[in-house]
């Protein structure tokens, strides 16, 4: 179960007691990674993916209003806080946080080692203006700011489409944004710095995943794993076509795999591969 409201963590950011209106009453809940099923019972996992610590929720409250759920994620690591806010990307970017969207009625943004979510079932002007400004307040009371993951540089910059780069420890995650196999086949683990780019190239479409591992053993048992299972009998030259008519190529540099998924030719998937500068 959640821990009772006489046996928890304080909310580690200072937080208003009314924004326009909406109020809230000082009351919270407080999970941490085993009991956050209690509380978002179904998509816990994805926050356990990312190595999640503590949520805390609160909630604000005005007459004939929709309440604002506001939750507080922290989740270890500026790269992990990120991470959460890169795996579902699809509003209006919003200049709050180091990098926020909003889409009706809910606001999503990160800061440092924090992801914040605020949510109101329905949208309006007026919910609108009070979701933004929690969001701004909250913002403002964490002090501390990160970087993005530093694998998500390496992906090269043409024909990428940033608002949809997805930082990943997690085949699971990975597989959410595009599946790979049904088994983690590229040896994924906590410790582990995934990023998957989609890029576009005229009509065409085609994704170039990077992984950065622990060690040198970590990614020489990953890249065995995944030469066996997905290139098959293109293993030796480290490109194989896949059964959509599509081409794939891979590499392995040290501690990094480096992967193109679905690119038109055999030549065009050796020339993506080529373009990635692995350190």
């Amino acid at each position: 179960m959640g821990t009772s409201r006489q046996q928890r963590a304080e909310p580690p950011i200072p937080l208003p007691r009314e924004v326009h209106g909406w109020a809230w009453d000082g009351q919270y809940e407080v999970y941490d990674s085993e009991t956050i099923f209690n509380y978002i019972d179904g998509i816990g996992e994805i926050y356990r993916a990312y190595n999640m610590r503590t949520v805390w929720a609160c909630r604000y409250q005005k007459t004939d209003q929709p309440t604002l759920t506001l939750d507080i994620f922290d989740m270890g690591t500026p790269e992990d806080a990120y991470g959460i806010f890169s795996f579902e990307r699809d509003g209006e970017s919003v200049r709050i946080g180091q990098q926020a969207e909003y889409s009706g009625g809910m606001l999503r943004f990160w800061k440092g080692r924090y992801f914040v979510a605020i949510t109101a079932y329905s949208d309006s002007a007026e919910v609108r203006q009070a979701v933004l400004a929690l969001g701004k307040a909250v913002a403002n009371g964490i002090a501390d700011t990160g970087k993005p993951p530093q694998v998500v540089n390496l992906l090269p910059p043409a024909g990428l489409q940033k608002e949809r780069i997805l930082f990943f420890r997690h085949h699971m995650i990975l597989n959410r944004h595009f599946f790979v196999a049904d088994r983690d086949i590229l040896n994924l683990s906590p410790r582990a710095e995934g990023v998957l780019g989609t890029y576009r190239k005229g009509k065409a479409t085609f994704r170039i995943a990077i992984v950065r591992y622990p060690t040198d053993s970590d990614a020489a048992k990953a890249w065995n794993l995944f030469a066996q299972a997905y290139l098959r009998e293109g293993r030796a030259q480290g490109v194989v076509r896949t059964e959509n008519g599509k081409w794939t190529s891979a590499k392995r540099q040290g501690r990094y795999i480096a992967i193109v998924f679905e690119a038109t030719t055999q030549r065009e998937a050796i020339d993506l591969l080529k373009s990635i500068q692995l350190p």
